[in-house]
């Protein structure tokens, strides 16, 4: 038996126990397994089978890439962000409305230092990172196999399995932060594994601050954070000081912990403004079941699940049990895995998001991903059962394709290698094409058509042009940052992010969208008729929830006096207001000290009703003013 050279490389000998001539080889008869001119002549077609999977995937990705209409919300704190407005959505609003720190900074800062657009930016760039993750997963399971089997030929049929979802194909790029996810379980991965390698157990500081940033690349990645900084603690802590344990920790944390302060103090919050919108740690596990369903149901994933779970992982857990240092080997063989069914149980607890597979093919790829090449054995054979699976599932499993907000049950986005679609665009539609030259406020409450301009004088001190809209996506990205946009579903705005959730919705994470009444008191002065907005209010998607009953006329006159008494009431007023403020040292510390009732208060969605909770009893004297005029139409 000869030396690997991964593990020359490691500066130990091979452990002798192992060995890949014996009869568990499924090389061809005659073949000499352990020849050192067999091995070097086994070589190119070695690095071409592992390379085949990256090769495979960078052209599905490439034919199937698109931009989605979320992955729009980052570009436009991008543009904020290259216009000297600091990360916000609207300028002079300083609220956390995008989801990822880590990818919004990464294409800042590729804008910043390339010629390109944003959209070729955001869709390259995901692509790319999806290639980089998947191939630092092949290099490193192919290191932690070679420690058990050092001269089996190795099959990538973990890798395989990853990229025969068609659903992967396309959530690689959308200019969404799936790539990032996928390159940092990759890179994490590379960590454990040199780790486990190693004759002292201690982890560089650069490779401690990769394994602590998944807050920073999706909320849910923290779950894998926490596993793959437990692994460390846990494993040869007995060797290990409490300095040590503490310098793990320390490192870990350090740029999650300064984010965390930045964030705080800036946006005044303890979490994302979208997270407060999207309400995660309310369960909702009936959706979330029917969210997995969707996803391991359309591409039959119990077939590659049990394959690997039999026929992968059994038999690599009993060789590496053989090798110097099992605990560590075995301990990296399972952390991605433990990681990616934890985050896998919250997003099924959390209810799942609207789009189809986006929250799981994380998941998928940690759990493929210490697999991601399998040795050739008797004892792997069932494994191979991937094979023809991939092939069908590469050939004619899809997911129902459903339009927008048809929701059959969820949405499936098939790229077809268009970075620009204008489903919604407004700049030939719209008469503030131009924000230089436009003024006032438009509303948006039908997506299919242009917005309407309120015939009404704005609110005083509110910043025009402003389009109060749902779709927060392609339309604002093009419009450029001198127009204000209102989310009327949260996302960007905190007034709406704060609504009590009175009921859950059909619409996964977007379950909030601002009543009427709220509409015409934040864009409208007192004593504005409320005939034109009653009126459009009938094309709102019936989609969406309905917090509170539509009304017209008087009643809706009624409603928004009571909203514009809660505007003006402090409680409700710091929420709205508090962001546009301007931003001194003092204030960044009192964000800090009152972020967490800022996350924490909710905002009753009947505008009376948040009135008597939040700012007090009685009628106000222009509520009740409004209440004795005339009935209206």
């Amino acid at each position: 038996m000869t030396i690997s050279p991964d593990l020359v490389l490691e500066g130990r000998p091979a452990p002798e126990p192992v060995r890949s001539d014996g009869p568990d080889t499924l090389d061809p008869p005659g073949t000499p397994a352990a020849g050192d001119d067999a091995r070097v002549a086994r070589r190119p077609l070695r690095i071409a089978v592992l390379a085949a999977p990256v090769a495979l995937l960078a052209a599905l990705a490439w034919t199937h890439r698109s931009m989605f209409y979320d992955g729009y919300i980052y570009l436009h704190v991008v543009q904020n962000i290259l216009a000297g407005h600091g990360p916000v959505f609207n300028q002079g609003q300083r609220v956390e409305a995008f989801t990822s720190p880590a990818w919004t900074l990464l294409l800042s800062v590729a804008a910043f230092v390339t010629p390109f657009s944003l959209t070729t930016i955001a869709v390259d760039l995901g692509i790319a990172l999806t290639l980089a993750g998947l191939a630092l997963a092949v290099v490193s399971s192919a290191r932690l196999v070679r420690r058990a089997s050092p001269d089996t030929f190795l099959l990538p049929l973990g890798a395989l399995v990853f990229v025969a979802v068609p659903a992967v194909w396309s959530l690689a790029s959308l200019g969404l932060e799936t790539g990032l996810a996928f390159c940092w379980l990759g890179a994490c991965l590379a960590v454990l594994v040199r780790w486990a390698g190693a004759e002292r157990p201690a982890v560089p500081a650069w490779g401690l601050v990769i394994l602590g940033l998944g807050p920073l690349v999706r909320p849910e990645l923290g779950v894998d954070s926490l596993v793959f900084v437990g692994v460390l603690l846990i494993v040869d802590r007995t060797g290990r000081t409490w300095r040590g344990q503490v310098r793990i920790l320390a490192w870990a944390a350090a740029l999650p912990l300064a984010y965390q302060v930045f964030r705080m103090g800036y946006y005044g919050m303890v979490v994302a403004n979208t997270a407060v919108a999207k309400e995660p740690s309310l369960p909702r596990v009936g959706r979330g079941v029917q969210y997995f369903m969707d996803f391991a149901g359309t591409y039959w994933m119990i077939i590659p699940a049990v394959c690997l779970a039999a026929g992968a992982f059994p038999p690599l857990a009993s060789a590496l049990r053989r090798t110097d240092r099992p605990s560590r080997n075995l301990a990296v063989l399972f952390a991605l895995p433990a990681a990616g069914v934890l985050n896998a149980a919250y997003i099924v607890l959390m209810g799942g998001d609207y789009v189809h597979a986006r929250l799981l093919v994380a998941p998928l790829f940690a759990v493929c991903a210490p697999v991601a090449v399998v040795p050739l054995g008797r004892r792997y054979v069932i494994s191979l059962l991937v094979v023809p699976w991939a092939m069908l599932c590469m050939a004619g499993l899809r997911s129902a394709d459903g339009q927008p907000f048809s929701l059959s049950p969820f949405l499936a986005v098939h790229g077809n290698g268009v970075t620009n679609p204008t489903i919604w665009a407004w700049t030939r539609q719209a008469p503030f094409a131009d924000p230089s030259g436009a003024s006032g406020a438009w509303i948006q409450f039908d997506a299919t058509k242009p917005p309407v301009l309120l015939d009404q004088p704005t609110a005083p001190g509110l910043r025009t042009p402003l389009v109060a809209t749902s779709q927060i996506g392609t339309a604002p990205y093009e419009l450029g940052t001198g127009v204000q946009i209102l989310d009327l579903l949260g996302l960007a705005d905190p007034l709406t992010a704060h609504l009590l959730l009175t009921h859950r919705g059909n619409f996964a994470g977007h379950e909030k969208p601002l009543p009427t009444p709220w509409v015409q008191a934040l864009l409208t002065a007192p004593g504005s008729s409320t005939a034109q907005i009653g009126a459009l209010q009938v094309a709102r998607p019936t989609s969406y929830n309905t917090l509170i009953p539509p009304v017209s006329g008087h009643a809706l006159d009624v409603q928004t006096a009571w909203a514009r008494a809660d505007l003006s009431c402090p409680a409700i007023h710091t929420i709205e207001y508090g962001p546009s403020t301007p931003l001194t040292f003092g204030s960044f510390v009192s964000n800090i000290a009152h972020s967490l009732s800022h996350t924490t208060m909710r905002i009753p969605p009947d505008p009376e009703t948040a009135y008597h909770q939040l700012c007090g009893p009685g009628v106000p004297a222009a509520v009740a003013r409004v209440m004795a005029g005339p009935t209206g139409p």
